[in-house]
């Protein structure tokens, strides 16, 4: 029951080792928030401001599925 979490450059800094090809392979991760997968990964839930499921936008309320991949970014803005 696995689903797969991609970062973007702003957030692995939160995740040691991270490896930007494979992403973060979450094996027990279906069946849970995206929240509660941002949390398990130790990332702070207030850093990500998007996220997209299966390349589609989406939310950190989705209850992710298995074989879910899962991009979690943050966006920042400027001018």
């Amino acid at each position: 029951m696995s689903v797969v979490l991609k970062l973007s450059p702003l957030l692995r800094k939160y995740v040691e080792g991270y490896d930007h090809d494979q992403g973060i392979v979450l094996e027990k991760g279906a069946g849970k928030k995206v929240s509660q997968l941002i949390e398990e990964v130790a990332i702070p839930n207030e850093k990500v401001t998007s996220v997209l499921v299966n390349h589609r936008p989406s939310r950190i309320g989705y209850v992710a599925q298995e074989g879910d991949l899962i991009l979690l970014a943050m966006v920042i803005g400027g001018g």
